[in-house]
């Protein structure tokens, strides 16, 4: 069994499985549910590939080296 719940503030909507899930947000008062005509209507939409981030290599100035030992 799950529900569906909309945000009263954002508008986003959610669906918990949970049992005790669905309990605690029917007591929310931030949260309604949502009838199963109105969760047809959601459109789902797939999130685009994230670019892959590309790993820098910081390479850092040595300290100069001591006269005293050749420097």
């Amino acid at each position: 069994m799950s529900k569906t719940f909309r945000c009263k503030r954002s508008g986003n909507t959610v669906t918990f499985h949970l049992e005790g899930d669905i309990a605690g947000l029917l007591k929310h008062e931030g949260y309604e549910e949502v009838k199963d005509a109105e969760a047809t209507k959601a459109v789902q939409t797939e999130s685009p590939e994230a670019p892959t981030k590309e790993v820098l290599k910081v390479r850092r100035k040595s300290a100069p080296i001591p006269e005293f030992l050749g420097g």
